[in-house]
């Protein structure tokens, strides 16, 4: 059940993460995720997210599910950066792997807060700041 969930994110439904590839797709996955949640009166999103909380303390076999499944996101996410650090637009030496975490750990804990606040408000300040992060790694900045 934990895989099905983590696989059926990256398919269908959840903001994209497959070709978060540019500056531009990332703030569309951004803000699709915040539309999402504007659409679902904040209640929530992510069942993995709602697996973790409930099943990672409990149980070993399915916290190590759950972090297969978050770093099976997070490396959807590398790739795209990747691909901008190969095409000269993040500067070389910039740690991709960090980015990657910063801007999955802003969706996740940002739609925890949304969907406790039912406001988007937490997740909109988490995802800009992020992007404004990775930014800071811009060629020329």
């Amino acid at each position: 059940m934990i895989t099905r969930q983590a696989d059926s994110a990256l398919d269908t439904g959840e903001p994209r993460v497959a070709a978060l590839d540019s500056f531009d797709a990332l703030r569309a996955w951004a803000d699709a995720a915040i539309e999402r949640q504007r659409e679902n009166d904040c209640r929530g999103d992510c069942s993995l997210g709602s697996l973790a909380g409930e099943l990672s303390t409990k149980d070993e076999e399915s916290r190590t599910d759950i972090a297969d499944g978050f770093l099976r996101w997070k490396d959807m996410i590398l790739n795209g950066l990747r691909a901008m650090r190969d095409r000269g637009e993040l500067r070389d030496g910039t740690d991709l792997d960090e980015l990657a975490f910063a801007l999955l750990s802003a969706l996740q804990g940002g739609v925890l807060l949304s969907q406790t606040m039912r406001h988007v408000q937490p997740l909109e300040a988490s995802m800009n700041a992020a992007l404004a992060y990775l930014r800071s790694f811009a060629m020329g900045i």
